[in-house]
């Protein structure tokens, strides 16, 4: 990824997107921060402003997801008496999550250019077969705390180079591709049930009452190193009868690397803590609080604080503003639509009758909780997208006045079915960005090469479940 110095130049577009959206990242902020109603109504203004600049860099799905949330709010405001309640939740949803989305890729972009990224990156991508699975595993997943889904774009990258500069003549290329992609794909997508800026857990602290972030943080993590076991194990039976040709020299581990990176995700974290304490708030938006001191403090660190490195760091904030910004602009709206749609959908569905006629208050709680990843699962192969299905999930069970089961697992449950959906839906965001990077089919990405493994930890699920509940 190429990250310019100077600013770039920028059309007419460009400039009405970055400057929309950073007035709208300040409003959503202030809303929050100050709970009123005036400043959240203007908040809602510059989403919409936001949306009808961006027009011009809609693609299908974009563009289907705005017609179905004009549509879902129009329902709303003509046929319910509560249309207000529903319609301003579903818009601080949609407010959140496009400012969420936004300030952690503006932190991605200015980390991309550590140089101890770039040694992490080449580590992870140049190990032997044996250790090859679980580097890439292990190593997305972490690197995932910071970069989120920009670990993806950073990482396919250097594994197709790598195997491209291997030169083998075994005309397997094609296996060791699917074989790492796949790994790095399923790193990500579990990571979102244990980390701790994950969109998912985030998403849904704000609308279940009662989840222990804790608990479900350990919990998550316990069932992200089960699957990483059943995905191993899955990879060495799926391609038993393949023997590597040649040997990989790998790169010594970069303790150097490693560490400023983890001192960067407990500095991050950390500062996150400090502010949400001090505002009375949660992690989610101490979070979101800390982006903005990160980024200048993440820049000054790889350039210095001597007059040429000030000027350095002043350059590369105008560069991602200014460029890199609007580039996120239709993936900011495509969250913002999904919020809206889970929020306004949940807000038209009677829940408490819904969880009485399907027997959710007599029904095991392993039954449920096994079968809520499923279900959320299946219907991301309805082009909903998984983080759609995961807010209409949230709350739903969010509107019960009482929860069939406990909260945290719940929501650890509804987590789980995202992470279901990342390997199994040929529509879901990480998979249609590894298809644009990389030019193999969605289809083949999820279905064809993770169809099996999914239905795997699927059953996984249901096991680790019923232990919980026993």
């Amino acid at each position: 990824m190429h990250h310019a110095e100077a600013p770039p130049t920028l059309s007419l577009t460009d400039k009405a997107i970055s400057t929309a959206l950073l007035v709208m990242i300040v409003f959503v902020l202030l809303a929050r921060l100050t709970a009123s109603e005036a400043v959240a109504h203007v908040a809602w203004i510059t989403i919409g402003l936001t949306v009808v600049v961006a027009l011009p860099r809609f693609g299908l799905r974009e563009s289907y997801l705005l017609a179905l949330s004009l549509a879902v709010g129009a329902y709303v405001w003509f046929t319910r008496p509560d249309r207000a309640e529903i319609l301003a939740g579903a818009m601080d949803q949609a407010g959140f999550l496009m400012a969420f989305i936004l300030l952690l890729t503006l932190l991605r972009e200015a980390a991309m250019t550590s140089p101890s990224v770039s040694d992490l990156g080449g580590f992870l991508t140049r190990q032997p077969p044996g250790r090859r699975y679980a580097a890439l595993n292990l190593g997305t997943a972490f690197m995932a705390v910071i970069f989120n889904i920009g670990v993806v774009s950073f990482l396919v990258p250097l594994i197709q180079r790598g195997i491209a500069r291997a030169q083998s003549d075994d005309g397997r290329d094609h296996l060791r591709e699917q074989r790492q992609l796949s790994a790095m794909l399923r790193g990500f997508a579990w990571s979102v049930v244990w980390s701790p800026t994950a969109l998912a857990p985030l998403a849904l602290m704000e609308l279940i009452p009662g989840i222990d972030r804790l608990l479900w943080i350990g919990l998550g993590f316990t069932a992200f190193l089960c699957v990483i076991a059943l995905g191993w194990a899955e990879d060495r039976w799926r391609f038993r009868r393949y023997t590597p040709a040649g040997k990989v020299v790998p790169k010594a581990f970069p303790w150097r690397a490693a560490a400023y990176f983890v001192a960067a995700c407990a500095w991050l974290l950390g500062l996150s803590e400090i502010l949400a304490t001090l505002r009375g708030e949660t992690l989610v938006f101490g979070l979101m609080l800390a982006c903005p001191l990160m980024i200048p403090g993440w820049l000054a660190a790889q350039s210095g604080l001597d007059r040429a490195g000030r000027a350095k760091v002043r350059r590369r904030l105008t560069g991602l503003l200014a460029g890199n910004l609007p580039q996120s602009g239709a993936l900011a709206v495509t969250l913002a639509s999904s919020g809206f749609l889970g929020r306004a959908g949940a807000g038209v569905v009677p829940g408490d009758a819904l969880a009485q006629s399907l027997g959710l208050y007599t029904m095991p709680d392993w039954v449920l909780l096994g079968a809520i990843p499923v279900v959320l699962t299946l219907f991301s192969l309805l082009a909903f997208s998984p983080i759609m299905m995961a807010i209409f999930f949230g709350s739903l069970f969010g509107s019960l006045e009482t929860l069939p089961a406990d909260a945290t697992l719940i929501a650890l449950a509804i987590s789980c079915g995202w992470a279901l959906s990342m390997t199994f839906s040929p529509f879901a965001t990480v998979v249609l960005l590894i298809q644009r990077i990389s030019g193999i089919p969605a289809r083949r990405l999820s279905l064809g090469w993770n169809g099996a493994f999914t239905a795997l930890a699927a059953a996984l699920l249901v096991a680790f479940f019923a232990i919980l509940t026993a």
